[in-house]
């Protein structure tokens, strides 16, 4: 009887002295290879690093679904020599097989306007890659005073 209590109690003290398994990094070379393909306005390869039922949020706009529809919408709203962009980081979680991500952008128009807005993503591990799942982004007011607030 002494004996079947010592063994569960001396696997609990050894499972409890091994370490803890180290949380995977954010996949930020897969964000970083994002802001690449946006700035060559590579649409397929844009839409290559989303999940197939991946879904983007637009502002003001309906849903896109799917890597098809993601191609298309990036084709639409970004062509050759639109806005650059450039993406900080402010905070990302990895959980399992999904990951978060908060951020801000800014877009580099021609002529050097500049606006910008914030972003969070939802990542998800499928097939070993790291791929956006779901995107929502807005834009920030302009700010005050900057004349891009007056009526026209």
């Amino acid at each position: 009887m002494r004996m079947r209590m010592i063994l569960p109690a001396s696997a609990l003290t050894l499972t409890a002295c091994l370490p803890a398994p180290v949380p995977e990094a954010f996949p930020q070379d897969v964000a970083d290879a994002w802001v690449e393909r946006y700035e060559l306005h590579d649409a397929a390869g844009l839409a290559a690093l989303y999940t197939e039922d991946a879904q983007v949020l637009p502002p003001d706009a309906e849903i896109v679904s799917g890597r098809a529809a993601i191609q298309e919408f990036h084709a639409r709203t970004n062509p050759p020599g639109s806005a650059g962009i450039e993406i900080a980081t402010v905070e990302t979680l990895v959980f399992g097989d999904y990951a978060y991500r908060q951020g801000s952008f800014r877009l580099k128009g021609p002529g050097g306007a500049v606006s910008g807005g914030k972003f969070i993503e939802l990542w998800k591990k499928s097939d070993g890659k790291w791929r956006i799942h779901r995107e929502i982004w807005s834009a920030n007011a302009p700010a005050p005073g900057s004349g891009d607030d007056e009526p026209a």
